[in-house]
């Protein structure tokens, strides 16, 4: 499956990820936030989007701009989206996210994943490389790779504490449009699919909403609430208008 250019992407400034309270069902998830849009929110709102650099949250009640002044760093959107080359595996502790001290909230160093608790559309670059990825890392444990057609399968191993390992192409490449299946194998009726969707390298965009938008576009919803946590703020805090 090839991936779809999202039309939307040179205009949205912002892209929903949550909203809660009164006035959540005028914000669902994914919904694009063009620029210069004023967003009111009531009391109790909370929303949260993802622009230019990152995730920020809305909390009313207040009115809010979306304007072309994001003054926060917008690098880490870009290391995100940048291609694979044989990616090392990644061990809890080594990359936490906001507001972690233990540790076990690891996030992400690439936003090129298939969550193996989620399945779903998996979005990849042309030529770039994969992580599978899991959020339980504590014990060793193995699993199995496979298309859901058949053919081939692949035992892979993962060392405990380790969140991510690179998909292994050599013994089976993911294939543009094809189905994949993995489950560990104490629990082989709990398995996940995934779907491959080849991207465009160029097409990929440097900044946060744009890729969030063109993961949504192309049902990559894992990896677009991936994304949104990665790029999170270390504290929730009010974003005066």
């Amino acid at each position: 499956m090839t991936g779809v250019l999202a039309g939307n992407v040179a205009h949205a400034q912002a892209v929903v990820v949550r909203s809660t309270g009164p006035s959540a069902a005028a914000f669902p998830k994914g919904k694009r936030l063009p620029a210069n849009m004023q967003v009111v929110l009531k009391s109790g709102d909370v929303v949260t989007v993802l622009d230019k650099a990152g995730t920020r949250v809305l909390k009313g009640a207040g009115s809010f701009t979306l304007d072309n002044a994001v003054n926060r760093d917008r690098s880490a959107a870009a290391l995100l989206a940048r291609s694979l080359s044989n990616p090392a595996s990644v061990r809890a502790g080594a990359v936490r996210g906001s507001g972690d001290t233990s540790g076990e909230n690891v996030m992400p160093v690439s936003i090129w994943l298939a969550d193996t608790t989620e399945g779903g559309n998996v979005c990849v670059p042309r030529g770039s490389d994969l992580y599978l990825w899991r959020t339980e890392s504590k014990a060793r444990s193995f699993t199995w790779l496979t298309e859901s057609a058949g053919g081939e399968m692949v035992r892979m191993q993962w060392p405990p504490k380790t969140v991510g390992i690179a998909w292994p192409k050599t013994m089976l490449a993911p294939q543009e449009g094809r189905v994949y299946r993995i489950y560990d194998e104490t629990s082989p009726d709990k398995a996940a699919e995934f779907r491959i969707v080849m991207l465009e390298p160029e097409a990929v965009p440097a900044d946060a909403a744009s890729l969030g938008t063109l993961l949504l576009d192309n049902g990559c919803k894992a990896q677009f609430d991936w994304l949104a946590a990665t790029l999170a703020e270390p504290e929730i805090q009010e974003q005066h208008p």
